[in-house]
């Protein structure tokens, strides 16, 4: 074990010897950022809600892209998969009198980029980010094999949902966090298996329950009180979930149970064996890491599902083995480390926006390649000395950013590097706080929101209370949101009711919402707990510690896994 200082936050870490051991197997030198500073720089990667109206650099199509204009052109599917183009005309050598981390940028401005991240199949999903198979799937982000979803993140498996984040295999649902397997259940926290219910928290396999925490199997129950068929009906009518003044009064009561009331476990983990982190499901050897689904030995990772193994340091990962210090590397990849975006790629290093490629290290937008470096084709007895002589030079002539960050051979892209602002990105999300004096200080970048020129029609505190006072003209008006385009928010100043978005409230007497898509995914996220642990005893006195999410000085009651159980089961 040893004790390092970070260069980011100047804090001591440590580096344990299950972490050296990995290192060593795939052979990379020990980092210098702490864990948490790690996964900021990763995070800055990651934009998954900000989408540009750009044109397609070849064809001139237009596209909703994650990148903004910033000089480098974005190619649409069809010309990014055709013949149009030739990234290795790209190519430079490779210069030994400047460091890496220069040339590598110098690359990244100037090649093409795909426009966005679609993979798989998708249908009427344009509106679309970090989108894998889905069909009609609309202002959704990180969504794989969904259909007729809205104004979600974090969804996967799931159809007929509208605003809900890190959830699996839900049906006819709104407003649900962190949760599995529900129908028709709406205003849900962590909870699963539960059907016609509202305002539950951790509850599983309950059917018609409303405002209550902590239930299992059960059916019937108001406030933690079982009532009769007629009682619970009767009730449900009278709370008067059609007007969005009673379903604000109903929140207000439900997170003051939440808060207040119910008993939280110390972390949301299910099915998993040797594990530490938050919302982890079906997964062994699990350190420091946050919504883990189906993997093994996965150290310091967040948004990591589908089978993953042997992985360190990594942001929305799926299907991968050996993989370090990496966004976005999926389907396949094996031995990536140091990459922004590789699909179904093998042994890449330092590379951007690959697909069915190995053996390629600091190279853009390459396609079934191997043996390049700086898109420049190599033979196979040429590529392993020259890339052996490029990590030495790495070390012995390091990038300094504009703090005085070093970075040598072993640490991911700088933060500056970025093609996206802080505030763009899901280390926004993640970070909650963080404003732009202090992302500037940092030397992260941050984004100006743009004033809008929209023609607002009516203030969204004017919009009829109830969902059944709402007609079809609705869908013409543009609805001013409240937080008027405030940063931190990514707020988008206004927004429109679809048809299908209206269809679905008028279905599930769910009134109209008051914020943007953007604000409302803020204000649901202040009730996932922080990518932070902290040790802690067990606040029901038997003395057990965990490390856990929740920090000390918050209200709620949060016990360890054997008083947990004897309260709740």
């Amino acid at each position: 074990m040893e004790n390092k200082v970070c260069q980011n936050c100047s804090q001591n870490f440590a580096i344990e010897p299950d972490d050296f051991s990995f290192y060593e197997k795939i052979g990379v030198p020990a980092p210098t950022f702490c864990p948490e500073c790690r996964m900021i720089r990763r995070m800055i990667w990651r934009n998954v809600r900000s989408l540009y109206k750009r044109q397609c650099g070849i064809c001139s199509k237009t596209l909703i892209s994650m990148y903004k204009d910033d000089g480098a052109p974005v190619l649409c599917t069809e010309c990014w998969n055709s013949d149009e183009w030739d990234p290795l005309s790209y190519g430079q050598e490779y210069d030994f009198s400047r460091p890496f981390f220069d040339q590598i940028l110098e690359l990244f401005k100037k090649a093409p980029r795909y426009f966005a991240y679609h993979t798989g199949t998708l249908v009427n999903s344009d509106y679309t980010n970090y989108s894998a198979d889905n069909k009609n799937a609309y202002l959704s982000y990180s969504v794989i094999g969904c259909e007729d979803v809205m104004y979600s993140e974090s969804i996967d498996k799931s159809k007929n949902c509208l605003d809900c984040d890190n959830v699996q295999k839900l049906d006819n649902c709104f407003h649900n966090m962190e949760c599995e397997g529900n129908y028709s259940s709406h205003y849900m926290l962590q909870s699963q298996k539960c059907i016609d219910s509202y305002f539950l928290y951790d509850c599983v396999n309950c059917q018609n329950c409303c405002m209550s925490s902590n239930l299992r199997n059960k059916q019937y129950y108001f406030k933690n009180k079982k009532l009769t068929k007629e009682e619970y009906e009767e009730t449900i009518r009278n709370l008067n979930l059609d007007q969005y003044s009673e379903v604000e009064k109903s929140k207000k009561y439900f997170y003051d149970m939440y808060k207040n009331q119910a008993i939280h476990k110390y972390a949301q983990i299910l099915n998993s064996v040797d594990v530490s982190g938050e919302n982890i499901r079906n997964s062994r050897n699990v350190k420091y890491s946050f919504d883990v689904v189906d993997s093994e030995n996965i150290h310091y990772g967040s948004r990591v599902l589908m089978n993953c193994k042997d992985c360190y340091d990594v942001q929305g990962l799926a299907v991968g083995e050996l993989i370090y210090d990496c966004v976005a590397s999926s389907w396949g990849t094996y031995r990536d480390y140091f990459c922004y975006i590789t699909l179904g790629c093998k042994e890449c290093e330092y590379s951007f926006i690959l697909k069915n490629s190995s053996h390629c290290f600091g190279c853009v937008g390459l396609t079934n390649m191997q043996y390049c470096i700086f898109n420049k084709q190599y033979t196979k007895e040429e590529y392993f000395p020259l890339v052996e002589k490029i990590k030495k030079h790495m070390m012995e002539m390091p990038y300094t950013d504009s703090k005085g960050r070093i970075y040598k051979y072993g640490e991911f892209f700088p933060f500056e590097f970025s093609p996206f602002a802080y505030n763009e990105t899901v280390a926004l999300d993640s970070f909650l706080g963080v404003d732009e004096a202090e992302a500037l200080s940092k030397g992260y970048s941050w984004k100006t929101p743009e004033k809008k020129d929209y023609k607002i029609t009516i203030k969204s505190s004017e919009l009829a209370d109830s969902i059944n006072d709402v007609n079809d003209s609705i869908l013409s008006e543009v609805v001013g949101c409240p937080n008027q385009g405030d940063s931190a928010f990514q707020c988008t100043t206004a927004y429109k009711i679809t048809e299908n978005e209206s269809q679905f409230y008028r279905q599930k007497n769910i009134p109209l919402p008051r914020y943007c898509p953007n604000c409302r995914h803020y204000i649901r996220f202040q009730y996932h707990n922080p990518l932070r642990l902290w040790h802690r005893k067990c606040m029901n006195g038997c003395g057990n510690e965990f490390e856990t999410s929740y920090s000390p000085e918050r209200p709620e009651k949060v016990y360890c896994e054997s008083c947990y159980q004897k309260e709740v089961l």
